[in-house]
């Protein structure tokens, strides 16, 4: 079947149902927020040879696997509904030697120049992210945590990085009893775990990269030193969380003149910038034993659980993926602590369930998807703690036959609640591609809109609240004790049919990603749709967003159309009209390889931006 090139759906020429999602009129690209940020109305419509820091550059192609294109993919699969033409808001990126999509165009303009001039694919997540972590202070930052999965073509091999810190030696009940806590602050000193960034860039241009950190980090370093212009994204969110933010660093830095910075706006970070330079010449250890690491201790000796003796005994680890098969394909995620489990959970139920019987985003497609997140939550929340504290039974949750049990609880006709099963025995995502074969996927996060709000003077470091993930309950995998990783929300994916890649996908999303995970890669492999359409397809969320919501809350994008929303509430979901893009249903990067060419897209609910080459 011919391919018909994608135009916007307000094109003139293109007729679409009424209930199509693509038939509502013109849009704008960007979300747009208000003054609170608890409002859901803010959003308006819308081989090893290259290893070794210095090792040379010279790696033979490897042939790429290969996902069939869009529409003929569908056919394959059967009669799906899937509108032929008219509906992206952008086009999709396409390369053939390197390909970046990542949440800030400064920062896939900067990782793209690396691969252009003959860097690795490490070397140019790298690259991404200290830029991310300047123009995207909300979301991530070097005060933060890092997963990664890497793509090795000339081994086949899919290597794992756990870039995440651990809670303070004084963490523990015990303690937060001592200070009058039931439980864990959203936000200041107590929040805060090691932050693990740093130490695993160093981590993996140690053993894939070819550029030394210094060079990589000359980018960011600018954009801090001199300033880049301010993304309305951004100036929302720092709008929106100034009014709780205590920390006068915090508000120094990002409310200057007691505003945030304008739209277009030149918005320099000269302490940061600073960080950066050393860290530069030092290397990590300057944000562990050195300069800035002295100053995180200081900052959090009073209220915090860190000591300078947990800063400076943070190390990563390398490891191996967690993945389930999926119709032919191979879905590679994030291990324990991470919630990579759970969306391999939702991919094993849908297997069960042919994508022919359903037209995309009907009711009966959505109420499927709706119905097996919350049986897979369900046992993340039950199951998923810090391995090397708790049991986690991954091989018994991702066994076929659990799920096939599991699966006998969905009703088609209806909503259900849903206990976890007893098996037997603000963040930003990236994907980095090259020519050769090779691919890494990275998510990397502060955990929520500027973390705890915590800079330590003279940093311009954000520091992570991911220590909120730790639970009260004694007996929980993830209760809240001395030097121990906290349950994470992120998660990172790469998809393989015969040992090679064919989709990298990241998103943020918080508690969302791996939901947004299952649908989006759902588009993709199931209804063969580009990244880029796949990405910009509505999405759905569940939780809790106003004072008095109930948490199974299931806010839809609007897109869908009246009728479908009002079929859901029949079927007893708790429904409500999302805005048609809702930055709240995450900020997705992805690239797909078809026929030996890289296909990027990026998120328009976000700064997103895809570039190739």
């Amino acid at each position: 079947m011919s391919r018909v090139r994608s135009r916007p759906a307000w094109y003139p020429g293109v007729r679409l149902s009424a209930d199509d999602p693509g038939a509502g009129g013109r849009r704008r690209r960007h979300p747009c927020t208000g003054p609170r940020i608890d409002r859901l109305s803010l959003h308006r419509a819308g081989g090893s040879q290259g290893q070794g820091r210095y090792a040379g550059r010279g790696e033979r192609r490897a042939p790429l696997a290969r996902l069939p294109s869009g529409r003929d993919h569908a056919t394959l699969r059967g009669r799906l509904s899937v509108p032929q033409i008219g509906y992206s808001r952008r086009p999709v990126a396409l390369g053939r030697e390197g390909l970046v999509a990542s949440a800030h165009p400064f920062a896939s303009l900067s990782g793209l120049e690396v691969l252009k001039s003959g860097g690795s694919v490490v070397d140019a997540a790298v690259a991404v992210n200290a830029v991310l972590a300047v123009t995207q202070p909300n979301a991530c930052g070097v005060g933060g945590d890092l997963f990664c999965l890497y793509y090795e073509a000339a081994t086949r091999r899919i290597h794992f990085l756990n870039g995440a810190g651990r809670s303070g030696s004084r963490a523990g009940l015990d303690e937060l009893k001592r200070r009058g806590l039931a439980a864990l602050p959203i936000l200041g000193p107590a929040t805060v775990s090691v932050p693990g960034c740093t130490r695993a860039w160093a981590m993996l241009l140690e053993r894939f990269g070819t550029r030394p950190l210094s060079e990589l980090l000359q980018p960011a370093i600018h954009y801090a030193e001199h300033g880049f212009p301010m993304s309305s994204f951004v100036s929302q969110a720092i709008a929106e969380v100034a009014p709780a933010m205590s920390d006068p660093e915090w508000q120094r830095i990002f409310t200057p003149g007691g505003r945030a910075p304008k739209l277009g706006e030149l918005f320099r970070q000269p302490d940061l910038a600073r960080s950066l330079r050393d860290l530069a010449a030092a290397g990590p250890d300057v944000f562990y034993t050195g300069r800035v690491g002295q100053a995180i201790a200081r900052r959090l000796e009073q209220d915090g659980f860190l000591t300078p003796d947990d800063l400076a005994a943070h190390t990563g680890e390398w490891g191996e993926p967690i993945a389930t098969t999926y119709r032919g394909y191979t879905i590679h995620q994030t291990p324990p602590p991470t919630q990579g489990l759970a969306a391999l959970l939702i991919f094993n139920l849908l297997e069960g369930f042919p994508p022919e019987r359903h037209e995309l985003h009907s009711v009966e497609h959505l109420h499927l998807l709706v119905e097996m997140v919350k049986l897979a939550y369900a046992d993340r929340d039950r199951w998923i703690g810090d391995p090397a504290h708790a049991r986690v039974p991954v091989t018994s949750l991702l066994d076929k036959q659990y799920a096939a049990v599991r699966r006998k609880d969905f009703d088609p006709k209806k909503a259900g609640a849903y206990r976890a099963g007893e098996p037997e025995g603000d963040t930003t995502g990236f994907v980095v591609a090259d020519g050769r074969g090779n691919m890494i996927t990275v998510i990397e996060s502060v955990f929520g809109a500027f973390g705890s709000g915590v800079v330590p003077p003279g940093t311009g470091v954000v520091l992570q609240n991911r220590g909120r993930h730790f639970k009260v309950e004694p007996d929980h995998p993830s209760v809240f004790a001395p030097r121990k990783r906290p349950f994470h929300t992120l998660i990172t994916s790469i998809v393989t049919r015969d040992e090679r890649p064919v989709v990298g996908f990241s998103t943020m999303g918080g508690n969302g990603q791996a939901m947004f995970h299952a649908q989006v890669l759902s588009n993709v492999l199931d209804y063969g749709l580009d990244m880029q359409e796949a990405i910009e397809r509505p999405r759905f969320l569940i939780g809790e967003f106003l004072p008095g919501e109930p948490a199974d809350t299931l806010h839809v994008e609007s897109r869908v159309g009246a009728r479908v929303l009002s079929g859901l509430a029949r079927k007893g979901h708790q429904v409500k009209a999302a805005p048609e893009l809702f930055y709240k249903t995450g900020q997705a990067h992805g690239i797909a390889v078809r026929e030996g060419t890289l296909m990027g897209g990026a998120d328009p609910r976000g700064d997103g931006f895809a570039l190739g080459w």
